[in-house]
């Protein structure tokens, strides 16, 4: 099943399906390679998905400086619904945390929430899992291939491909006074 939506309606579909109190902030310019132009999710047999993510630039394999400016980068396929999201991540100066790829593009699940300050537009309230999957770079595209037991927990257990709403590129910052964990969410474009 193919899904295309913008940036803003990532932004203005979570605080709507949330409830959120706060109004979302825009989103912000980061390189061209986090400016999500087209995305896909759909099954691939009874039990695999795969997940892709086209963008405006090339899609650098490994840390540019960029990436190392910020704490944590990555594009997110988001269930609006729930406010979860598979996203694939990239984060050097943060450490290690995946066995799967440590330094380079790894899989988290993620639980997202309103109330961040701007120009944060979403709070990072916990990562739930490190899913192992394949990750294919190629260009301006990204393509995600994962058993679907392994998208994120909506909460009755793994979410489908078909609840998934919107895909986007963003950057995780530390010092939100608006989020729990402190960690506030920037979509960018």
């Amino acid at each position: 099943m193919f899904h295309r939506r913008s940036v803003t309606a990532l932004a203005t579909g979570l605080a709507a399906n949330l409830a959120l109190a706060a109004v979302v902030a825009g989103a912000q310019a980061g390189p061209s390679y986090l400016a999500v132009s087209g995305w896909s999710a759909g099954a691939i047999g009874p039990t695999n998905v795969r997940l892709s993510a086209s963008t405006n630039g090339a899609i650098p394999k490994r840390a540019d400086q960029f990436i190392n400016d910020n704490v944590i980068v990555g594009i997110a396929w988001a269930d609006l619904g729930t406010g979860t999201a598979l996203v694939a991540t990239i984060h050097p100066t943060l450490g290690r945390d995946s066995a799967q790829r440590p330094d380079s593009w790894h899989l988290h699940t993620v639980q997202l929430a309103g109330g961040a300050t701007a120009p944060n537009d979403f709070c990072l309230v916990s990562v739930k899992s490190t899913p192992t999957g394949g990750i294919a770079i190629q260009g301006n595209s990204m393509t995600i291939n994962l058993a679907a037991s392994k998208l994120p927990d909506g909460g009755n257990g793994p979410i489908s491909v078909d609840d998934l709403d919107a895909a986007v590129g963003f950057t995780v910052h530390g010092g939100d006074a608006g989020c729990a964990t402190g960690l506030g969410v920037r979509v960018r474009t």
